[in-house]
Formats: structure tokens, C-alpha cells, sequence
């Protein structure tokens, strides 16, 4: 059956044609033939001509995700291409290890869908109608790339929501236990925060850790005690890891036993922004803070208020350092641009009354690429700054 035609209306179609797959609702001019949400359908610009094919919802603004801008089918074989090219991407470019991401939505072609692999497991989380109605044909092509492995879904509940799905969560499965360069970390696919482990940091958490030997660390944003592991077997003399959740920090208490680094460490379960201000009255001093917090906005307009919330968090942290010591502070807001996030850190470091100097701008690891013409497809942001001296 010939798919349903979307017709765009005039000069909606040029950013389309520069790379960007998104079609909203306000740029819509006709829809022709349409059956059902979540079908493929055939774009078209105002005068007719072919732009690409995508999945359309009319229930979200955003409506439709190019998926190609070539006239081929959507179906169990295209799935199957572009399973097969995010891998051999990540083969190509050194990427394939014990954990990584497979498929990363628009930067590998399939708008709406992740996949993480842990060991043998891939855990596939669909965030659009469309991916979530194309489950058969993404399992199958994952199944045939890795035969002797297992799917886990864990779709994200908050988009479905938002295009109006059931998400697909799997009962978490048995512990895989996966090596991260010099360390160990016990994920249970599809159990706790994204698909168990915060994959973006993996190469963020090795780089930091070259500047642990020696020094008192405080990991804050903890979750599962990733960066503090990594300070640990680096030679960190002491660490104290802070999270607001007693499942986070569990899950951190298991990771510092896998490494043998248990006596080092002290977990305490609070309010950052709380406990940040309370070691600064208490004169606590570390050589290195990590800063990793959950996203303080998803929407364009909590901007100023998210930029407050770093302001807040980054000025305590410069003040725990002692000198030579260093931050790394991350914001994974992806309306907060790198630009943005450099100006809060320079206020916060302005009113904390010290001097830093930048050692390096911080991003994704390189199995979350980043398309140019998709702005959206880099959304975590990080400096490492050292505190030179006071300010006199």
C-alpha cells in the first residue's frame, strides 16, 4: 500500500535539506492518505518533490522524524542496515569494548531509538511511537547482529507519555558485570537510571581520574560511583560520594567492592546543594570534585532558572577546592550550550572569589556522536578547571 503523503508547507523543507530531520506540526501543510500515528510516511515540499520518508504522530509538536531522504522502503531490511552501520562505525572507530552505545537516535539514522550493549545484552529503549511500533523489526536486526546475546526493552516513560504509547519494560536481568578500562561495574541491564549506566561519561571518567593520585575526592551526582571508582584505582588517597538516592548509592557501594575500594570511600545520601554548603562550613577541602547532575531543565524556557541551580552547585564546589585542585563539572541540559555553561562557571568563580584556569572543554564519549547539521545531538557539556589561587 503506497504510504500516506505529508506535504510541507513553502520553505519549510530547507532545513530538512540542510540535515535536520525534525518536522513540527506548524510546518505541515496537508496530509494525504494518512491511516494510522506512527506510520511511515512520504514528505513532500510544497511543490511536490520528494524530501524523505519518517514516522509521523500528529499527538507531540514535533510530528515527524526523517528516518531517509532516499525512496526506499521502511522496513525489517532498512532496520537492519542501519543496525549494522552504527556498528561498524563504533568497530571502525575503536569504540566496541565491554559497554557501549550502539545506537544514538538521530546521530545513527534512527531518530527515537537507543540501544546500550553490556556484555551480551543490548537494552533497546524506543522514545517515539514509531520506533515503538517498529520493536519487531529492531529486535530482529539486533538479534541477527548478535546471535548469541539478548534484547532487554526499556523504553522511556516520559516520551511515552508525550507520543502516546505503553512502554516496553522488561524485568531487569541478571547482574553483568563489564570492565571499563581499569575498572569494574556491575550493571543490571534495564535497572536504574537510562539502561543502568551512564555511558556518555566512559571516557570523561578515565580522563578525570589521571588527576586523582593523592587527593581527597568528592564525586557529587554520584549515582553508581563511576568517577569516584575511577579516582580510586588511580591512587585517590579518600573519596565521598553524595547522591540523593539510597538506590544510587547501593548500586555505588557495589561498584567500590568490585574494585577493591571500599575502605577508601564514604557514602553519604543528601540533598547536594544541602551537603555542598554544610562541608564548606565544616572546612572541608578536596583535591578533586566532579560535579555530574541530572539534566536542571529539559525546556527552553527554565533556562535562567536551570543556570542559577549551576551557578549555585559550581560556586560551592571552587570553594571546596584547595589550590591546585581540580573540578570537573558537567551539564548534560541540552538547552544550556557549552558557551552558556562557560559564562555560569565564570560568574561562580567570580563570586567564590578564586582564580581557575580551563584544562580542558568536556563532552560525550565518542559512541554518542554528534551530527553538525543536529545541534540536539550534543547535549552534555563539561569543563575541567583548576583553582590556580585566591583571588587578591
Amino acid at each position: 500500500m503506497a504510504p500516506a503523503r505529508l506535504v510541507l508547507k513553502r520553505g519549510a523543507e530547507a532545513g530538512l535539506r540542510a540535515g535536520h530531520p525534525w518536522i513540527y506540526r506548524t510546518q505541515v501543510a496537508d496530509l494525504r492518505g494518512f491511516s494510522k500515528a506512527g506510520d511511515a510516511v512520504e514528505v513532500l515540499d510544497a511543490g511536490g518533490r520528494f524530501v524523505g520518508r519518517g514516522f509521523y504522530n500528529p499527538r507531540p509538536s514535533l510530528c515527524c522524524r526523517l528516518l531517509t531522504r532516499l525512496d526506499e522502503a521502511i522496513d525489517a531490511g532498512f532496520f537492519q542496515r542501519r543496525v549494522e552501520t552504527a556498528w561498524e562505525y563504533r568497530r571502525a572507530s575503536g569504540l566496541i569494548r565491554d559497554a557501549y552505545r550502539l545506537c544514538w537516535s538521530e546521530a545513527d539514522g534512527l531518530p527515537g531509538l537507543v540501544v546500550d550493549r553490556y556484555g551480551p545484552v543490548c537494552v533497546a529503549q524506543c522514545l517515539t511511537l514509531g520506533m515503538w511500533r517498529a520493536a519487531e523489526w529492531i529486535e530482529a536486526a539486533l538479534r541477527r547482529l548478535f546471535p548469541d546475546g539478548r534484547v532487554q526493552r526499556q523504553d522511556d516513560a516520559t516520551a511515552a507519555r508525550l507520543e502516546g504509547f505503553a512502554p516496553v519494560q522488561d524485568p531487569p536481568g541478571a547482574e553483568v558485570v563489564v570492565t571499563e578500562a581499569d575498572c569494574r561495574f556491575g550493571v543490571v541491564p534495564g535497572g536504574g537510571h537510562k539502561t543502568g549506566l551512564y555511558l556518555d561519561q566512559a571516557e570523561n571518567r578515565a580522563l578525570v581520574a589521571r588527576r586523582a593520585a593523592g587527593r581527597r575526592v568528592l564525586d557529587a551526582f554520584c549515582f553508581s560511583g563511576g568517577f569516584a571508582c575511577h579516582a580510586l584505582k588511580a591512587g585517590a588517597m579518600h573519596a565521598l560520594l553524595l547522591d540523593s538516592s539510597g538506590d544510587a548509592l547501593g548500586l555505588a557501594r557495589r561498584n567500590l567492592e568490585l574494585n577493591g575500594a571500599g575502605d577508601r570511600a564514604e557514602l553519604r545520601e543528601g540533598n547536594a546543594f544541602d551537603v555542598l554548603r554544610e562541608l564548606e562550613s565544616a572546612g572541608a577541602r578536596f583535591g578533586l570534585v566532579v560535579l555530574d547532575p541530572p539534566p536542571f531543565t529539559r525546556r527552553k524556557d527554565a533556562i535562567e532558572a536551570a543556570a542559577r541551580g549551576y551557578k549555585e552547585i559550581n560556586l560551592r564546589a571552587l570553594r571546596l577546592l584547595e589550590p591546585g585542585g581540580t573540578l570537573a563539572t558537567f551539564s548534560c541540559s541540552h538547552h544550556v550550550t557549552s558557551g552558556l555553561f562557560e559564562e555560569i562557571c565564570r560568574a561562580a568563580a567570580g563570586d567564590a572569589g578564586v582564580s581557575v584556569r580551563v584544562l580542558q572543554t568536556l563532552g560525550q564519549s565518542r559512541d554518542h556522536p554528534v551530527l553538525l547539521a543536529v545541534p540536539e545531538s550534543r547535549y552534555l557539556t563539561g569543563l575541567l578547571l583548576e583553582r590556580v589561587s585566591e583571588r587578591r
